[in-house]
């Protein structure tokens, strides 16, 4: 019963990250698909294309100055909603083998991959996700704006949800059937980060002789940005389970590389302390373990008839970042050999049953080792964005993106993703949006509206601005996943 019961946590717990870089979870972002690259202005389009600072339509001057709201994204890549509610909301159901096995072969065989990710977007006169963009000498449209994002990333092996559905088999029984006899248990992958900018982006119109018959507008524009947060990743991993009639023997282990502090901590202290092993928690601000510099370019265009608006943008393109503070490569290990029923029963404490090294030689067995302390790179993967966006009529507007990501990390993935959408206003202050996207981490689907903006001399109010979307799927029922983005209210001066 408790194997089944993490299962359900598991499936309804299970967390992804779509691709997107910092500060463009918006909810009219999210609500088109993230197709926003031709839309994007003022101190939103640092996040996407710089260039777009210097169309007609972007404002001269625009302070997001207070607002509050966030957004998250869930998603894992084996199970659907569709799957928790046929196999863990009956009454009086119990998982049946033909149950267990359709549920492993929903597991692909490199394992489930379980993210996370988390992006604030409040404004309080130093908005988090937001800026400032206002007008410079010599015909120059700048901005500085703050980005952050922050999630995690894993993959757990899919024998470990044999084990879960089925137990252990012994390893005469796992051969007979064709299986390797023993359980890989400790080939996992993941990673975690905090990470923040500073961006300073100009742009400025500039008309090509060979484009002037095609195009009212152009414009080049490029952000230099400094960057810090805190990061973590597994490095390698390896380890096996294999029961036999004499006993049972586990081999695992797992190097890691971290970088500074989240400022959250869970503590499970040692059994002999007078906190009786109760968990402790606590929670502070982070201590930043590294500093990086990055510069991002973008052009932009927009037709004769101005209907037509192009955006491309190269984000993160000469990206260095160094995590030298509180840097640190450790070694997770854990030794066992002729476990028995007979012999876990016996014992108090977990330690009694592992063959692990004292290390430090304090006369306790060790888990943890530090195995280093060296400073090193890790940086955000360079991201080309691709958008148009087409006004249909004064009340609708098409879009459409490519995002081509050229490394993996921090939530990236190298597959290609398409995204198209559109918004329709009935009235001016009541945006709806829906959009469609291909590749990436998956299928999806997004709807949104607003109520927004108002205006009031030189401030705009926007009021409830929302966006839901399916992940690993089209449809709600079918989907591996979804993420909401929410803004509550924003208040930006004109």
């Amino acid at each position: 019963m408790c194997r089944i019961t993490l299962l359900a946590a598991v499936l309804i717990g299970g967390f992804s990250l779509e691709t997107h870089g910092l500060g463009d979870t918006d909810p009219r972002a999210m609500g088109l698909a993230q197709s926003y690259t031709a839309l994007a202005r003022g101190p939103a389009a640092v996040f996407w294309n710089p260039a777009n600072l210097a169309l007609k339509r972007s404002p001269g001057f625009s302070w997001y100055f207070l607002g509050a709201g966030t957004s998250f994204i869930v998603e894992n890549n084996s199970f659907s909603v569709k799957t928790y509610n046929d196999n863990f909301t009956k009454s009086n159901h119990f998982l049946t083998d033909k149950d267990k096995k359709d549920l492993l072969n929903d597991v692909p065989g490199e394992g489930l991959k379980l993210n996370l990710d988390f992006d604030p977007n409040l404004s309080l006169l130093i908005p988090v996700n937001g800026g400032v963009a206002f007008q410079m000498p010599r015909g120059i449209n700048s901005a500085v704006s703050i980005g952050f994002t922050s999630g995690l990333e894993g993959e757990i092996p899919k024998d470990m949800f044999e084990l879960l559905l089925f137990g252990n088999e012994f390893e005469q029984q796992r051969l007979a059937q064709g299986k390797d006899g023993d359980y890989d248990i400790a080939e996992w992958e993941g990673s975690r980060w905090m990470v923040s900018s500073l961006n300073w982006a100009c742009a400025k119109s500039w008309m090509p002789g060979r484009l002037n018959p095609y195009l009212s507008e152009f414009s080049v524009g490029g952000t230099i940005k400094v960057t810090t947060g805190v990061y973590g990743e597994i490095l390698r991993s390896s380890g096996s389970f294999v029961s036999r009639i004499q006993g049972a023997e586990l081999h695992a282990y797992l190097i890691t590389r971290n970088a500074g502090k989240t400022g959250f901590g869970i503590d499970l202290a040692s059994p002999g302390d007078s906190s009786n092993g109760q968990l402790a928690f606590g929670l502070g601000l982070p201590d930043l373990g590294g500093i990086g510099f990055g510069l991002d370019l973008g052009v932009a265009g927009v037709t004769r008839d101005r209907k037509l608006v192009f955006s491309v943008g190269l984000l993160n393109l000469l990206d260095v970042f160094s995590w030298s503070r509180d840097a640190s490569q450790d070694s997770l290990y854990a030794e066992a050999a002729d476990l028995r029923v007979t012999r876990v029963l016996d014992v108090d404490h977990i330690e009694e049953i592992l063959e692990n090294d004292d290390v430090d030689g304090d006369g306790d067995i060790d888990f943890l080792q530090k195995i280093g302390d060296r400073s090193f790179s890790r940086s955000m993967p360079a991201l080309l964005r691709v958008g148009g966006s087409y006004e249909l009529s004064p009340r609708l507007t098409a879009v459409g993106n490519w995002d081509q990501a050229f490394s993996r990390g921090f939530g990236f993935t190298t597959t290609p993703r398409i995204s198209g959408g559109a918004e329709y206003r009935l009235v001016p202050w009541f945006p709806t949006r829906a959009g469609l996207s291909l590749g990436g981490r998956g299928h999806s689907a997004a709807i949104g509206f607003a109520f927004g903006p108002f205006k009031f001399s030189r401030l705009r109010a926007n009021l409830f601005d929302l966006a839901l979307v399916t992940r690993g799927g089209l449809l709600a029922g079918i989907s591996k996943g979804t993420a909401i983005s929410l803004q509550l209210f924003r208040l930006d001066m004109l």
